[in-house]
């Protein structure tokens, strides 16, 4: 097994079958100045114990859901005591991308649109926004012409993406929903795994805002409300 990258919630290995080995660690983003857990922060703002385990828990089992959907993920297998996740290689799209649903109007899209709209305002229809996986850029947003022009995405890639990424999207707010946990909005990434374009990375607390009873639901306390 050999380390290929230490990202902030969680480090990438290489397994001797080919395979990637993801582990889950108890970091979270963040505000860095005001400390506040933010799932669309860029910085790790500390630790929270147990945080790994359960975000791996909501992956797994959202990952299993949408396999037996027949949508195409790089989701192999997982072990929850040793916080692991056994994914398919996939091939980035340039260094990644990042899709954003939105559902309801809060966190960057309120920074930036919010002399137009309230906070917490429902968006109909929901909105798609992409942006590249880019930290020191603060993660810059793209529409579906940069996207063709930097050769990430060409149009029939990204049409066929953004099916997908509503279609995934809906089928977590969904199931959200039936627990009464409203969701606010989520952010997926995609990349090629075995010819195919394919869901990857996690879902989660650390990729999602969800609500219950008006009060937002940290890291931990959407897995409780989950699996108890």
């Amino acid at each position: 097994m050999e380390l290929i990258k230490k990202g902030k919630t969680k480090d990438v290995y290489a397994l001797n079958d080919g395979n990637i080995l993801l582990k889950f660690k108890d970091d979270v983003t963040g505000n860095a100045t005001t400390g506040e857990q933010d799932p669309g922060g860029n910085q790790v703002v500390g630790q929270v114990e147990g945080v790994g385990m359960h975000a791996l828990k909501v992956t797994s089992y959202y990952f299993e859901l949408l396999n037996k959907k027949g949508i195409s993920t790089h989701f192999v297998s997982s072990d929850l005591d040793k916080g692991e996740m056994i994914v398919r290689p996939a091939t980035m799209f340039g260094n990644g991308l990042e899709f954003v649903v939105r559902y309801v109007a809060t966190g960057s899209f309120i920074r930036r649109f919010g002399q137009y709209i309230k906070d917490e305002t429902s968006l109909n229809p929901e909105i798609m926004e992409v942006t590249l996986k880019d930290d020191s850029r603060n993660d810059p947003p793209l529409t579906k012409e940069i996207l063709a022009s930097l050769n990430l995405l060409t149009f029939k890639q990204f049409k066929k993406i953004e099916k997908e990424v509503k279609k995934v999207c809906g089928v977590v707010k969904c199931d959200l929903a039936k627990r009464g946990i409203t969701l606010y909005d989520i952010k997926v990434e995609y990349g090629i795994v075995d010819n195919k374009i394919a869901l990857i990375d996690e879902i989660s607390g650390g990729n999602l805002r969800a609500y219950k009873n008006g009060k937002k639901l940290t890291y931990l306390e959407l897995s409780q409300e989950m699996f108890g």
